[in-house]
């Protein structure tokens, strides 16, 4: 166990290390361009806004990015096994009708969004789901003031054609209903904030009733709140409970992506559950995926294939996106 733990540790090391580099050629990359454009160049410019900050081991903190559900012109190698297993999921018929969930985890880069949008793009399941919904748990246009689990509601229900003023109108019964209440001396067991959730909640659940749905909530951490089990759990009388969004009972599916396990197990429950996604393990794998990212910048031509694609796999710890990394930072470097 403690073995294993210093391999997971090494890997977090140096895919941040990879990432520390990648965003110095990135961010010098973009000064000198815009540098250029001035007709000037910048020797003293205080680049820390946009870089990432660093954690308490020195190391580049991870940030959390937003994503969409279309693969961005990218082969998937691979992961056969692990599509054919979520594919499986989505699509055998036995139990069709339950409500499912399943929650994918892995380190940060290791593929789980590429993996989650090439089955959510898939044809076969695009016949068997109707709505399909990605949310990208982080978003540019949440407010700092906003709940975390009203937002990604509203941005479900957004996806779902419901308007902003909706919205307004929810936000505003429940606080009237609050005050109200106040004003009659009666005492409510339901904060503004749990009053508005719970009418988004069951906004949700009517919009999905009878429909076979499929909601992909990609990257959630612990900031999102997102932490009740989504299939009803303990508490399914609350009517603030997140699983009150999701009607059961028509063969809806919600996929959750998540770096945190412990996380993850709350959100879908039962072990059986949870896809654990791994660092690739072969070599070859992470050769093509390092040169789908690197052919489109220069032509990769090892002279020693063998020996570099072993360098590139002990580089990248078998992580997708650190290859893709090492791909854009200087390619013809790499077999040096």
């Amino acid at each position: 166990m403690a073995q294993a733990k210093k391999y997971m540790y090494e890997i977090d090391e140096k895919l941040a290390i990879i990432k520390s580099n990648f965003d110095d050629k990135w961010l010098s990359e973009k000064q000198s361009e815009s540098s250029s454009k001035r007709g000037y160049m910048s020797t003293h410019g205080d680049s820390s806004a946009t870089r990432n900050s660093s954690s308490k081991e020195g190391l580049p903190k991870v940030n959390h990015v937003e994503t969409k559900s279309e693969l961005q012109d990218l082969n998937i190698h691979g992961f056969i096994n692990e599509a054919l297993f979520l594919k499986n999921f989505l699509l055998k018929r036995k139990e069709s009708e339950e409500f499912k969930t399943l929650a994918i985890v892995g380190k940060y880069g290791v593929g789980k969004t590429t993996l989650c949008q090439s089955v959510f793009n898939d044809e076969d399941v695009k016949r068997a789901y109707l709505p399909r919904i990605w949310v990208s748990m982080y978003s540019k246009e949440t407010r700092e003031d906003e709940d975390s689990k009203i937002a990604v509601v509203k941005r479900i229900l957004r996806s779902l054609g419901v308007e902003d003023e909706m919205f307004e109108r929810i936000k505003t019964d429940a606080e009237e209903e609050k005050r109200g209440k106040d004003e009659a001396g009666e005492e409510s067991e339901e904060t503004v904030k749990e009053k508005e959730l719970s009418r988004l909640l069951h906004t949700l659940n009517s919009i999905l009733m009878w429909k076979k749905y499929l909601i992909v909530l990609d990257d959630v951490c612990e900031d999102n709140e997102w932490n009740q089990r989504l299939d009803g759990g303990e508490v399914e009388q609350e009517k603030w409970h997140l699983s009150c969004g999701f009607p059961k009972g028509f063969g809806g599916r919600v996929i959750v992506t998540s770096r945190d396990e412990r996380l993850a197990k709350k959100i879908v429950g039962e072990e059986e559950n949870l896809q654990r996604l791994f660092p690739r393990s072969d070599a070859e794998s992470v050769w093509e995926i390092y040169y789908d990212a690197a052919k489109t910048r220069v032509m990769v031509n090892p002279r020693y294939p063998g020996r570099f694609k072993q360098e590139l796999m002990d580089k990248s710890c078998g992580v997708p996106l650190a290859a893709r990394m090492l791909a854009k930072i200087d390619p013809e470097k790499v077999d040096a």
